[in-house]
């Protein structure tokens, strides 16, 4: 689906009227998060010179974030008891993952605008929505505001995006047509792949090394007609460990552990498991398990999680449950 409510009208707030935003991110903001939201203050700047913009990552920022925080630096707040005239969303798929934040866009008297490409719940809490689930990534979508507006692009927020598109597109390997053509405009305007790649490359800590490692001791295997599932739980670092079972040749991977008082399920399968099945882990998963476990969740096609309340045993025991109603009953096979 495509949310387009006229993106010439970004960012609905005449320049004169705009003198603080607030770009936020979800919690643990990545790449593609920070990223979009630095383009979306360089370009809030170009349209109201005198306004004063913050991106704000509530809960901080992963890693890798905090490494290209760096090489693009921009003044940051996880937390402010000032009130905006302007707040844009960017990534955020799902508002709990706003944290505190969330609570104060419901009460402020500012304009809320969200920038997406997750899909949209019902009740949104914002005024307008610029959302494409067609996109790979918000730094799509944040770029096609650009080009509507016709607003110049210099090279270091060109930069800026074209890594943000390839992070949240594995390298361009699930990029869309319209992901392609953004990139090769970006590099038009000055970006560099070669400079992306070797940006977006990190090396794994020691804990994401062990937590990889007893993912693959703690591993379940199951068969669901011709698809093969892992499942594994760890404490830390689920995501990562659910691509990497992904890339020793599982179809779906579901990882899940109990972490700062709450449990946290990643889930991860192939571009062919999802054309196959037309399973969207995102809604039809992760959505579907926030609302029958209460927590919050969601993502896309291929990359989803959820958190709750639950215990760990009872959040997988009730995920794999999930699948087998999507995808035949799964049978353990070791």
């Amino acid at each position: 689906m495509t949310l387009d409510i006229g993106l010439k009208r970004f960012p609905f707030l005449e320049a004169k009227a705009l003198h603080d935003a607030a770009v936020v991110c979800h919690r643990n903001a990545d790449p593609d998060a920070y990223l979009s939201a630095f383009a979306v203050s360089a370009l809030l700047r170009s349209l109201a010179p005198r306004c004063r913009v913050e991106i704000v990552t509530p809960g901080g920022m992963t890693t890798l974030t905090q490494k290209l925080s760096a090489k693009f630096p921009h003044p940051t707040v996880e937390v402010s008891g000032r009130d905006y005239d302007l707040y844009v969303a960017v990534d955020v798929g799902d508002e709990e993952l706003l944290n505190e934040w969330k609570a104060k866009l419901e009460s402020s008297r500012g304009v809320r605008v969200l920038v997406d490409h997750h899909p949209m719940r019902d009740g949104s809490l914002y005024d307008h929505a610029i959302v494409n689930e067609r996109a790979t990534s918000a730094a799509e979508v944040v770029f096609s505001i650009y080009q509507e507006l016709g607003a110049a692009l210099d090279r270091v927020t060109a930069q800026a995006l074209l890594e943000a598109i390839m992070f949240d597109s594995s390298h361009l390997a699930i990029a869309s047509p319209a992901g392609v053509r953004a990139v090769v405009k970006l590099m038009d305007a000055g970006a560099d792949i070669a400079l992306a790649r070797k940006e977006l490359r990190s090396e794994p800590d020691y804990g994401e090394v062990l937590a990889k490692l007893k993912g693959a001791q703690r591993l379940k295997i199951y068969k669901a007609g011709e698809w093969v599932a892992a499942t594994s739980m760890v404490g830390s670092f689920q995501a990562h460990v659910a691509r990497s079972l992904i890339y020793l040749g599982a179809d779906l991977a579901v990882v899940g552990g109990e972490a700062e008082g709450e449990t946290r399920v990643s889930l991860r399968s192939t571009q062919r498991f999802a054309e196959n099945t037309g399973i969207q882990l995102g809604t039809q998963v992760a959505g579907e398990m926030s609302r029958r476990l209460g927590g919050h969740g969601g993502g896309h096609a291929t990359a989803a999680s959820f958190s709750t309340g639950k215990p760990e045993d009872e959040a997988m025991e009730e995920t794999l449950k999930r699948v087998g109603e999507l995808l035949g009953e799964p049978r353990e096979i070791g």
